[in-house]
């Protein structure tokens, strides 16, 4: 078997994967709510409001600016802790943990460990001081 095509059913299982389903699942949800996309339209709006008048340089209107941060701020915090984005936040957040682990299983594979024993270091050990590090990256 190619290495491509073991790459290819790595992706297939990954799709196959409960957290990869719940993940679409959080995803559809949030397309199909009417409210979460009026606000996430009104907050690229105020984005592009503020690199407007960012763009001004000297000529940029402090207030204005400060204005449209605490706006974006406010809706920002609006949109997170809406049901859906409460959602979709704790998916997309346990299919990053799968992706740290494949990545981190990879790096040991490409560190020479074997494959049939090789374990991430608990996260827990971690010293913060990489010379003491067995990889967990």
């Amino acid at each position: 078997m190619s290495l491509e095509s073991i790459l290819r059913e790595l992706g297939k299982e990954i799709q196959k994967d409960e957290r990869f389903i719940k993940l679409q699942a959080c995803a559809k949800a949030n397309d199909a709510d009417e409210e979460l996309q009026k606000q996430m339209q009104e907050l690229q709006l105020m984005s592009l409001k503020f690199q407007q008048e960012m763009q001004k340089g000297e000529e940029a209107d402090k207030d204005r600016i400060t204005e449209l941060q605490t706006q974006y701020q406010g809706l920002y915090n609006e949109i997170m802790q809406g049901e859906n984005m409460q959602n979709y936040s704790a998916a997309a957040s346990e299919m990053e943990q799968v992706a740290q682990y494949i990545s981190g299983m990879i790096g040991l594979f490409f560190d020479g460990q074997d494959p049939e024993t090789c374990e991430l270091p608990d996260p827990e050990d971690c010293t913060h001081d990489c010379s003491t590090c067995g990889g967990c990256h």
